[in-house]
């Protein structure tokens, strides 16, 4: 079976973030464990392109770090900020990274982050 654009463009987000030592799902998964980059549909996740064919996917990235004291854990989430902007691959732009908040999932809270992506994609 073959891979849609969509998808295989959200894998080879994954991967690239894989290769450089972050934990990613392609997919929003049903039990978090942090440390994770999570890829996720953006508000808006495809928008008509420059021509016919070409369209602009967009992705938020949630990265989570562990749970830690708040130095810490804003500490890994900084490093986690620093080392996902250097895995993401050129084809990629980097709209904005936002102000850390607690995301709430079962009993825990963690802190994280979400970067806002975009990329051509032609269907």
């Amino acid at each position: 079976m073959t891979m849609n654009v969509i998808t295989a463009a959200k894998l080879d987000l994954a991967d690239a973030l894989i290769d450089d030592g972050i934990n990613a799902d392609y997919f929003i998964p049903s039990r978090i464990t942090p440390p994770l980059a999570i890829i996720s549909p953006a508000s808006t996740y495809v928008a008509q392109g420059d021509t016919f064919a070409s369209f602009e996917l967009g992705v938020d990235i949630t990265l989570v770090a562990q749970t830690a004291s708040n130095p810490k854990a804003q500490e890994e989430l900084d490093d986690a900020i620093v080392t996902a902007i250097s895995a993401i691959p050129a084809q990629w732009r980097i709209n904005d990274v936002a102000q850390p908040f607690a995301l709430s999932t079962g009993n825990a809270e963690f802190l994280a982050t979400k970067m806002s992506l975009t990329t051509q994609i032609t269907i």
